[in-house]
């Protein structure tokens, strides 16, 4: 039996950043990116800033590549997105994931209020994301780049900075296994309760990894991520197990681009982009 793969990607990035991984992964493995609205192939599209409308837009078109057991995965804010996804999926349709992984990004418990980030100015948009360190300098001084990136990078952070457990503390939780990921070096490790807290979030098997790297270990440490979410799968669907070997000769790939970080993310048009790690 094969496994739909949702996969969403952080804050500013497009699924482009899943775009290998199809050809890395075992054959009972599908995978599936979504890109929201103004990302990637949607860039034509408004950003989305409200989750309700995230929810809805991302679980429309995942119904469309569900045809059997499905997992979610999301890195950074698509953990968020993915949380959102699994919750809409249920209610719309009754669907629920076999399994479902959380990198890079705080729990819902752990998060705060800040809905600054829509009405700030360009200038505080452009020193934080100097702050973050991920954006390569001559985009940030190139203004037509500037005026296509900051509308999406606004509505991102507006999304992550805005997700607190409100409403959502009311609904029951998933009931899929859970596994958090994140980068040994990644700040969110400094409060283990960022991560250990995704428990809440399900009443299944909560399971944690640690890779080495920093918040973008899904670039330095990405053949690792990779196996793990097989295991996890693995794991969940047991007649897979014999299946868990990558083909050799896509590992060998993997690793040699995963010695590389990235330093800007790409969309499906093979634009550059800049890379946020507001999770």
């Amino acid at each position: 039996m094969n496994v739909t793969l949702i996969c969403l990607p952080f804050a500013g990035a497009s699924a482009a950043v899943y775009r290998e991984w199809g050809a890395l992964l075992p054959s009972w493995i599908r995978v599936r990116a979504l890109d929201l609205p103004g990302h990637g192939a949607k860039r034509a599209q408004p950003a989305l800033h409200c989750w309700p409308d995230v929810a809805g837009a991302l679980g429309r078109e995942a119904l469309r590549a569900i045809d059997g057991p499905f997992a979610i995965f999301g890195y950074s804010m698509g953990a968020l997105a993915g949380l959102e996804l699994a919750h809409w999926l249920y209610r719309a349709n009754g669907l629920v994931p076999v399994w479902f992984g959380a990198a890079a990004c705080a729990a819902p418990a752990c998060r705060t209020l800040d809905a600054t980030w829509l009405d700030c100015t360009d200038e505080a948009m452009i020193d934080e994301l100097r702050r973050l360190g991920a954006t390569p300098e001559e985009l940030l001084g190139d203004s037509g780049f500037l005026d296509l990136a900051l509308p999406v990078l606004r509505a991102d952070f507006h999304l992550c900075a805005t997700y607190v457990r409100t409403s959502n503390a009311l609904r029951a939780p998933l009931t899929c296994p859970l596994t958090t990921l994140v980068g040994r070096d990644d700040t969110l490790s400094e409060q283990p309760e960022n991560l250990t807290a995704w428990a809440h979030e399900t009443s299944g098997r909560f399971t944690q990894r640690v890779f080495d790297g920093g918040h973008f270990f899904i670039d330095t440490a990405r053949a690792e991520l990779i196996d793990a979410i097989v295991a996890s799968l693995a794991a969940t669907l047991p007649h897979a197990a014999s299946a868990i070997p990558l083909r050799q000769a896509s590992v060998a790939h993997l690793r040699a681009s995963s010695a590389v970080s990235r330093t800007a993310s790409t969309d499906s048009a093979g634009a550059a982009g800049p890379r946020s790690f507001h999770s």
